[in-house]
């Protein structure tokens, strides 16, 4: 995925107010989709709303709750890999189809919130449709730079889709290049090598992808 520029970057700034280093505790998110999905459930319909009175860690138990719910896949599955040919090709109206059908199971995958967007402006889709899958996008991207700084291991960001650090980095973080990746298997950490930016002032940064990586074991 290529740097992002975005219309509306001014307007995002202030989407949502984030609270520096906000705690994320795995097993509360996972308890709560477990044993109390109405809960959860009313939460998603906060974030689906678009909310003004939406949090941060309402964002956080949508966006890393369904990684604990029994459709969650990672990324991948077949509708995902055709929503990337379909954005390679710029076919804007198999684009939306196929990202709308995502969001339906999976209302947090950022590749489908990111192509939805493209695909509804380059369509002359509604303004307020639009802006929605924007606030979405940039909420959740604005939720995980508040649950740890990348800087170590012990602050990772947190993902629960390998296609999400890049999302993450171009999208937010306006990381212009990257130079190696590798995987450090005792912390689950993606240890990615950057060229610092000015949002990001460190050559090394640590993503968290051990609910993508706890999933993928299971199935196999």
């Amino acid at each position: 995925m290529k740097r992002i520029c975005f219309t509306f970057i001014t307007l995002l700034i202030a989407i949502v107010s984030m609270n520096a280093q906000s705690q994320l505790d795995f097993k509360l998110i996972k308890e709560t989709v477990e044993n109390e999905r109405q809960y959860f459930n009313d939460i998603l319909a906060v974030y689906l709303n678009d909310d003004p009175m939406l949090r941060t860690d309402d964002i956080a138990l949508v966006y890393y709750g369904q990684s604990y719910l029994p459709e969650y896949n990672g990324g991948n599955d077949a509708n995902e890999e055709t929503l990337k040919t379909f954005a390679a090709e710029n076919n804007y109206n198999k684009m939306y189809a196929t990202a709308q059908k995502i969001l339906k199971y999976n209302p947090v995958s950022l590749n489908a919130l990111f192509q939805v967007w493209r695909a509804a402006d380059a369509l002359g889709k509604p303004e307020e449709e639009t802006t929605s899958y924007v606030k979405k996008y940039f909420n959740i991207l604005q939720m995980i730079t508040t649950v740890g700084d990348g800087k170590s291991s012990k602050t990772p960001f947190r993902v629960i889709c390998p296609d999400d650090q890049d999302h993450l980095m171009y999208g937010i973080l306006n990381i212009e290049k990257v130079y190696s990746r590798k995987l450090d298997t005792e912390t689950l950490c993606n240890i990615i090598t950057v060229e610092p930016s000015a949002k990001f002032q460190s050559r090394t940064m640590y993503i968290d992808v051990s609910r993508y990586l706890s999933h993928t074991a299971k199935k196999k």
